[in-house]
C-alpha cells in the first residue's frame, strides 16, 4: 500500500477512486452529522397585508410562551389578548423577523383569546400557544373570521428551542427562501445573482416537496464534498504521487472555513466546484491537448458565472494559459481562435441566457432577450451601489490571514453556554498557504513550469479584482481562492519532503492543521459551547465566537 502511494503516476487507477471513496466518506460522516433538521412546517397560510388571526383557547389560562414559524413571506407582527374575544389588549410586538424561522415570545399573561397582527403579507406556517411548557391546543384559529387549519396542523413539529438546526441563519433567508419560491413558483426575492446556484439547491426540495434545513443545505454540502475529490485530481496531476492526492484533498478537509461555509444553505460552494474544474480542465488541455478538455473547460467557466458573476473573475487565468499554449505551440489560428471564442464566449453566453428563459423570473419576467439584458442591467447597478456597512464586512487584504470570520449564527441557550457557527479559517493552513505562493512564484521564475503560473495567476484572478470593488465585502469572496492556495502551500511542502528530505514537514503540517481543526469545531459547527471556551479561541480580537 505504501509503495502505490508513493508510485509516480499520471492518470487515475482503481485505488485512486478508491481512496477518493474513503476520504469523501470520512468527511461527509463528520460533514453530516447534525447538518439540520430533515423534519420542518411544510403547509402555509399564506395572506394579504394586514390580517388578522385570532385564536381561541379551551379556558381563560395563563400564557407564558408563543412561538411562531412564517414561510417564504414574513411580516413584522402585534399579539394582542381578550377575555372576552371582544376588547383586545396590547401585549407585544416583533419587528424583527426572518423566512423559515422559528421566532419564540417569552410572555405572561392570563387570557383566552390571542390576536395576532401581521401588517405586511405573510406566510404563516404554525403558531404554538404554551402555559407553563405544556403546549395547548387551540379551540379554533380564524383568519379574518374564517377558520383556518393550516397554522396548528404540525404542532408535532414544533421545537423546544430555536437552533440552526431547525430555522434559517445568515444569507439562507435570501437563497433558500428563493429555491422554495422556485419550487412552488412564487414570485422570486433573491435576483441579484444568477439562478443556477438556487436552482441546485431547490433539487431537494423539489424531489421531496420538503422544505426542511436539511434539504436546503444538502447540495451545498454535497459540493463540499465533490470538492475533496477534485483537490485530489489536482495533487495527482500536479505532484504525480497517490500520496499528495491525499495530501491535497486532506488540506480542504481540514479546513475549518470550508466546513462551516459548505454546511450553509448558500451557493459559494458550487462557485468554487466550477471555478476549480474550469481552471483544472484548462491545465489539462494545455498539457495533454486534447480538444474535449477545452471544451470542458469552457463549459465550467460558464456555469460557474450563471452561479455569481464573481466566477468571471478566472477569466484572465484561462485566458493567459490558452494564449500562452497557442503561442509556445505556434498554433495562433482561425481554428484555435474560434475554438476559444465558441468554448469562452458563446457557450456561456447561451448557458446564462437559456438558464433565464428556462426559469423565468415570474417578476421580472425573463422570458426574452430583452427583459435578460434588463434584469443583467439591474443585478450590476445593485452590486456596483451597494453602500451599506455590515458588522462582519472585512477588506481584501485581511482575507489571507482570516483576520475577521463572518459570525453566521450565534443562539444564546444559557447564561454560559451558546451555540455558534463562524466561517473562519485554519490559519496553520491559510498563514502557510501564503508562505507556498511566494514560493511557487519563485518556483516559476526559475522552473517557468505551468503549474505553477497556473497557481500564481488562478490566486492573482480570483482575489485582486476585490482590490478595485468598493461595495461591503466579507471573507466568503475568499473562497473560490482557497483551493490554490493550499496547492501552493502542497507545493512546497512536496519540495521539502522530496527534494531537501526533511520528511518531518509534511506531517508535522497536518498534526497542526488538525488539531486546529478539532480545537475549533465547536465554533463551526454550531455545537453548545461554553462562554468562556469560545472567548479563549480569539487569536484576533475580530474573531467573535
Amino acid at each position: 500500500m505504501i509503495r502505490a502511494l508513493n508510485k509516480k503516476i499520471d492518470r487515475l487507477e482503481k485505488i485512486d477512486y478508491i481512496l477518493i471513496s474513503v476520504l469523501m466518506l470520512i468527511y461527509g460522516i463528520f460533514s453530516f452529522i447534525n447538518l439540520g433538521d430533515t423534519k420542518s412546517i411544510n403547509t402555509f397560510k399564506r395572506s394579504d397585508p394586514h390580517a388578522t388571526y385570532i385564536i381561541e383557547l379551551n379556558d381563560e389560562t395563563i400564557v407564558d410562551k408563543i412561538k411562531l414559524f412564517q414561510g417564504e413571506k414574513a411580516s413584522n407582527y402585534t399579539i394582542y389578548i381578550s377575555n372576552d374575544g371582544i376588547e383586545f389588549d396590547y401585549l407585544i410586538s416583533k419587528e424583527k423577523v426572518k423566512e423559515f424561522y422559528w421566532d419564540m415570545l417569552k410572555i405572561r399573561a392570563n387570557t383566552k383569546y390571542i390576536k395576532i397582527d401581521f401588517p405586511k403579507k405573510s406566510s404563516l406556517g404554525e403558531i404554538g400557544i404554551y402555559s407553563k411548557d405544556k403546549l395547548l391546543k387551540p379551540t379554533t384559529v380564524k383568519l379574518n373570521n374564517k377558520i383556518v387549519k393550516e397554522v396548528i396542523d404540525e404542532q408535532n413539529l414544533i421545537p423546544e428551542k430555536t437552533t440552526y438546526m431547525n430555522s434559517t441563519y445568515f444569507d439562507e433567508i435570501y437563497f433558500a427562501r428563493t429555491a422554495y419560491e422556485y419550487v412552488n413558483n412564487l414570485e422570486l426575492y433573491e435576483w441579484t445573482h444568477p439562478p443556477l446556484g438556487k436552482l441546485i439547491q431547490a433539487i431537494p426540495i423539489y424531489i421531496t416537496k420538503y422544505m426542511s434545513p436539511f434539504n436546503y443545505r444538502l447540495m451545498g454540502n454535497i459540493a463540499g464534498i465533490i470538492l475533496l475529490a477534485i483537490m485530489y485530481i489536482y495533487g495527482i496531476i500536479f505532484f504525480k504521487k497517490r500520496k499528495y492526492g491525499i495530501c491535497a484533498a486532506g488540506l480542504m478537509m481540514l479546513d475549518t472555513f470550508h466546513f462551516a461555509h459548505s454546511r450553509m444553505g448558500t451557493i459559494d460552494t458550487y462557485l468554487v466546484i466550477f471555478v476549480s474544474l474550469s481552471i483544472l480542465f484548462m491545465y489539462l488541455f494545455i498539457t495533454k491537448e486534447k480538444h474535449r478538455y477545452l471544451l470542458l473547460s469552457g463549459l465550467f467557466f460558464g456555469l460557474s458565472a450563471c452561479i455569481k458573476w464573481t466566477g468571471l473573475y478566472q477569466a484572465p487565468v484561462l485566458c493567459i494559459m490558452y494564449f500562452k499554449y497557442l503561442i509556445t505551440n505556434k498554433k495562433i489560428n482561425f481554428k484555435f481562435l474560434s475554438l476559444g471564442t465558441l468554448y469562452f464566449v458563446i457557450i456561456p453566453v447561451l448557458l446564462y441566457t437559456s438558464i433565464f428563459l428556462i426559469f423565468s423570473n415570474n417578476y421580472y419576467k425573463t422570458n426574452n432577450i430583452k427583459n435578460i439584458i434588463k434584469e443583467t442591467e439591474l443585478m450590476y447597478n445593485y452590486h456596483s451601489k451597494l453602500k451599506d456597512d455590515h458588522f462582519y464586512s472585512s477588506k481584501w487584504y485581511t482575507w489571507p490571514i482570516s483576520y475577521k470570520p463572518v459570525l453566521y449564527y450565534k443562539e444564546a441557550n444559557s447564561n454560559y453556554m451558546h451555540g455558534t457557527i463562524s466561517g473562519v479559517g485554519n490559519i496553520i493552513i491559510w498563514i502557510l498557504g501564503i508562505v507556498g505562493v511566494f514560493y511557487t512564484l519563485i518556483k516559476y521564475i526559475y522552473k517557468r513550469d505551468d503549474k505553477y503560473l497556473l497557481l500564481i495567476l488562478a490566486i492573482l484572478s480570483l482575489w485582486l479584482p476585490y482590490m478595485f470593488i468598493n461595495r461591503v465585502m466579507f471573507l466568503y469572496h475568499y473562497f473560490p481562492v482557497l483551493p490554490f492556495i493550499f496547492l501552493a502551500l502542497l507545493n512546497m511542502l512536496v519540495d521539502l519532503n522530496d527534494e531537501y528530505n526533511i520528511k518531518s514537514v509534511l506531517p508535522t503540517v497536518f498534526i497542526l492543521a488538525a488539531l486546529f481543526f478539532i480545537t475549533y469545531y465547536p465554533v463551526i459547527s454550531g455545537l453548545e459551547i461554553n462562554n468562556n471556551y469560545a472567548e479563549r479561541l480569539q487569536i484576533f480580537k475580530s474573531w467573535i465566537f
